[in-house]
């Protein structure tokens, strides 16, 4: 044991194996070194959340050394984290229990993790969490980190002392409880999920009235729509009844019975053009006026029309209108 711990405080216990240097660079190594010196006097100083901080860092850097590894275990147990150190003794009991090339420092950390891994194990508590949510699938944390629906139900490895269970889920009320139990003990933690009337209500307020008011807001865009359209067309069918009323004038006194000379014929078709143009304004107007106010003012109905009318201004031989199609 005193030649372990020295190999601490010198680093003697970092000698690498071919095996080793493949997976950690001679930097790395240097700096684990340095690092599992440190984590080693913070352990001794009773400083333990900062020995764990180190031998953390150090194993990342060179996770083939057990001595590293070893020194993680030891301060995890002394932090009352029994669950972590067990995974690490077996971390260095897997990894090194078939070798058969391991130096001295190596070969005396394998045999300190299967001298004092037992020790942990007898603290080890349990714990069966039940989430009572229906169909639902659950998310839950224990101490805030998450645990898989697989192990709901079953006993589950936990540390001595208190811990916190929380479960969520869509449409649920969250749901918390706490539980306390002892070295090698066994706890029950029971969560109920009830659903969240905020979330019902809601739900049956958006079946109910979304397609209203959608319907609603798609009518009146259509009356907008249509009443502006009809306004446009009336405006247009004012000012080119005035321009036709204007040619009119100008034909009357030169075209005796609506018979004009070749030399006017251009004016009076212009004329003429001018007056099928605002009847058809006038034909647009009013039929958007009279659909946009339909659309605005009638009853929306809870199904969804299944037919349609559209409305096409025409322009002919002497005249125009509208062509409406059902």
């Amino acid at each position: 044991m005193r030649r372990l711990l020295a190999s601490f405080v010198v680093g003697a216990s970092l000698l690498l194996t071919g095996a080793a240097l493949a997976d950690s660079s001679p930097q790395d190594i240097a700096q684990a070194r340095e690092l599992g010196g440190q984590a080693q006097a913070a352990f001794q100083a009773g400083n333990l959340a900062e020995s764990e901080r180190l031998w953390l860092a150090a194993e990342k850097l060179y996770p083939a050394a057990p001595t590293l590894t070893l020194g993680l275990a030891r301060t995890q147990a002394k932090l009352g984290k029994v669950v972590l150190a067990q995974e690490s003794y077996n971390k260095i009991i897997r990894e090194q229990g078939q070798s058969t090339n391991l130096t001295p420092a190596f070969k005396d950390a394998l045999e300190a993790a299967r001298n004092e891994i037992g020790a942990v194990q007898k603290q080890i508590a349990n714990v069966v969490i039940r989430v009572e949510s229906g169909t639902v699938t659950p998310t839950v944390t224990l101490d805030g980190q998450p645990v898989s629906s697989a192990g709901l139900g079953l006993e589950r490895p936990v540390d001595p002392g208190a811990h916190a269970v929380h479960a969520e889920a869509p449409g649920y009320k969250p749901a918390d409880t706490r539980f306390e139990v002892a070295a090698a003990g066994k706890a029950e933690a029971k969560l109920v999920l009830e659903k969240a009337p905020e979330s019902a209500i809601a739900k049956t307020t958006t079946t109910t009235t979304t397609g209203e008011s959608d319907g609603l807001s798609t009518r009146k865009k259509a009356a907008i729509v249509a009443l502006g359209v009809g306004g446009a067309g009336l405006v247009f069918g004012a000012i080119t009844g005035i321009l036709a009323v204007s040619k009119h004038s100008d034909l009357a006194d030169q075209c005796p019975n609506d018979v004009c000379p070749a030399t006017l014929q251009d004016k009076n078709d212009s004329y003429r053009t001018m007056g099928t143009l605002s009847t058809v304004g006038f034909l647009v107007g009013g039929v958007g006026a009279v659909t946009g106010a339909a659309l605005w003012f009638w009853p929306a109905s809870k199904e969804k029309p299944t037919a349609r009318v559209e409305w096409q201004p025409y322009v002919g031989l002497g005249g125009g209108g509208l062509r409406g199609t059902f």
